[in-house]
């Protein structure tokens, strides 16, 4: 059945260069005819077809197409792909998926339509095995394809020129926005005070291609994904299949569903908060023997369960039911969140833990560093240390000195 299937994926956004590495696992390990189309060339990741290049050959695509694959912000009513209307295409009997990447909320203010008009659309849906998953409850759960055995994605052994590696893609700061952060200025905080204590070098990089992500990631010992929300992201599962020990925040839920999609009961990740990240730096930077072999287990979990000709099966039997019947396309019975209680574990009660940790960030971890400095700026600014600031905050005193004054003055324990 599948030499004979044509299946054509828009995308009109990069999305962590996710579509492209499905595709291309897709290419590699069945007999699809699998296409891309890029709304326009990122300057980010690999590419397939850029519809803005060549327009004529999407529509040509679109029209020979068995299966037609949407990326987040697309549906029937989409036009970004002009002159390929979804629509027409639709009522003249392609078959439609949607996959989403981002949270509801996201996808639908650049749509311009309400999360619910989003989470009502008729389109069968599958979403990712991350965060985002407790939010879409009848899309079915897939992974993030990487392609393990690529020379970018194998381990260095040696040459490593790079202590931690850090890869935030988004610089919101971790308690501004619910799930649209990476914590970096205070994942950046916390690697300046782990650097001073130990001299280790900190490789930090946001915004550059993937390809010179992956190089430097690959150079160093140890990688931190993201220490805040409670997902891991694609930064993680690359430094898993780099070899390294990574760094995460994996609340119950990410953990449960990453083990239902794994079939492994072991987390892969040092699950770890933000708040607890300086002592367990140190720790595994003092350690490097340690830090060499959780590398190795990282690489043997990717290996072993998350291997891109493994998971590819996913989305295999996804195309296999659709083509049989649409309706097919429903959440997985394990991961149902059918009932008040597992709603409350799934989506409640990692909302209630992160304000809190918010509240015990504001009132004994942003305020105690804050009132520091302005202590230190108070008793004559010119003579401080440039190394007492943070670099992400060094750039701009003046407006590190007016945040702190706003923090102090919040702050029910004022000297």
């Amino acid at each position: 059945m599948s030499s004979k299937v044509s299946i054509v994926h828009f995308s009109r956004t990069p999305l962590a260069g996710a579509p492209v590495r499905l595709i291309n696992a897709l290419r590699s390990y069945t007999a699809y005819n699998v296409h891309l189309v890029d709304l326009k060339r990122w300057g980010l990741f690999d590419h397939d077809v850029v519809h803005s290049e060549t327009p004529d050959r999407v529509f040509e695509l679109a029209a020979k197409a068995d299966i037609i694959h949407l990326h987040n912000y697309l549906d029937y009513n989409s036009n970004d792909f002009y002159p390929v209307d979804f629509k027409y295409l639709y009522k003249s009997g392609k078959i439609f998926l949607r996959q989403f990447h981002t949270h509801p909320e996201s996808v639908a203010h650049v749509m311009g339509i309400t999360a619910e008009e989003l989470l009502a659309s008729s389109i069968p849906s599958i979403v990712i095995a991350q965060f985002q998953e407790r939010y879409y409850p009848h899309a079915r759960v897939v992974p993030n394809i990487i392609p393990q055995d690529s020379p970018p994605y194998r381990p260095l052994i040696k040459d490593l020129e790079h202590h931690v590696f850090y890869g935030p893609s988004v610089s919101i700061r971790a308690w501004e926005h619910r799930w649209n952060t990476k914590g970096m200025p205070e994942t950046l905080a916390l690697l300046e005070r782990v650097s001073r204590c130990t001299n280790c070098r900190v490789k930090w990089m946001s915004g550059q291609p993937l390809a010179d992500v992956m190089r430097e990631k690959r150079r160093s010992h140890l990688v931190i994904d993201e220490l805040v929300t409670g997902s891991y992201h694609m930064s993680g599962l690359e430094g898993l299949s780099l070899g390294k020990p990574v760094l995460a925040f994996l609340d119950e839920r990410t953990q449960y569903v990453l083990r239902e999609i794994s079939g492994s009961d072991l987390c892969p990740f040092i699950n770890s908060r933000i708040e607890d990240g300086f002592d367990i730096l140190l720790y595994l930077l003092r350690h490097p023997d340690e830090m060499a072999e959780i590398g190795a287990s990282s690489r043997e979990w990717i290996e072993c369960y998350w291997a891109d000709h493994i998971l590819v099966q996913h989305f295999v039997d996804v195309y296999e039911a659709i083509l049989l019947n649409p309706g097919l396309i429903v959440r997985q019975e394990s991961l149902r969140l059918h009932n008040k209680a597992t709603r409350f574990h799934a989506l409640i009660l990692p909302d209630l833990v992160y304000q809190s940790r918010s509240r015990c960030q504001d009132n004994n971890g942003v305020l105690d560093d804050a009132w520091t400095y302005a202590q230190r700026l108070i008793a004559g600014g010119r003579h401080m240390a440039n190394n007492c600031l943070p670099s992400f905050l060094r750039k701009s005193l003046k407006n590190f000195w007016v945040h702190a004054c706003r923090l102090v003055s919040k702050s029910k324990w004022l000297p």
